[in-house]
C-alpha cells in the first residue's frame, strides 16, 4: 500500500506540471492575442480617420470653390454700371442736370455769435465750408451727364 501511495504521488507531480505549463500556454496564447486584436483595432480606427480626413478636405476644397463662386456673383450683382443700367433701364431714373446741395448747421450753434467777427483766428475749423467743397463734388465726371 505504500507503495502504490508513492506511485501515485509520482504520477500527480507530472500532472500537476503539465496542468501549470498548459495554464501559462493559455495564458500567453491569450494575451498575445489580445495584442495583437488591440492592434489591428488600432490600426482599422486610424484607416477610419484618414478616409475621414480625406473626405473633409475634399469638402472644405468643394466649400471654398462655392465661396469664391459667391463673392464674384455678389461683385458682379453689386457692379455700379450694372445698377445704374437698371436703374436707368427698368426704373426710369436718370442722372440730375444740376446737383443742388443745402448744407445745414448744428442745432448747438448760438446765433448770436455766428454775427459777431472771431477776435482771433481758429484753427480748428469744425465745419467745412459747403460751398466750395461740393462745388468741387459736382465738377467731378462721376456727376456729369453723360
Amino acid at each position: 500500500m505504500i507503495s502504490k501511495m508513492f506511485v501515485e504521488d509520482n504520477n500527480q507531480f507530472p500532472v500537476k506540471s503539465q496542468r501549470i505549463s498548459f495554464s501559462f500556454f493559455i495564458f500567453f496564447i491569450s494575451i498575445v492575442s489580445l495584442l495583437v486584436i488591440g492592434y489591428i483595432c488600432s490600426n482599422i480606427m486610424l484607416m477610419k480617420l484618414g478616409y475621414q480626413s480625406i473626405e473633409l478636405e475634399k469638402k472644405k476644397d468643394e466649400l471654398m470653390v462655392q465661396k469664391y463662386q459667391l463673392e464674384s456673383t455678389v461683385e458682379n450683382l453689386s457692379s455700379l454700371t450694372r445698377i445704374e443700367k437698371i436703374a436707368v433701364q427698368e426704373l426710369g431714373m436718370h442722372r440730375p442736370e444740376r446737383i443742388e446741395f443745402i448744407a445745414m448747421l448744428p442745432n448747438n450753434i448760438v446765433f448770436d455769435m455766428m454775427a459777431q467777427q472771431p477776435s482771433t483766428p481758429e484753427s480748428d475749423n469744425r465745419f467745412i465750408e459747403a460751398g466750395s467743397l461740393f462745388k468741387e463734388f459736382a465738377n467731378l465726371k462721376i456727376f456729369q451727364n453723360q
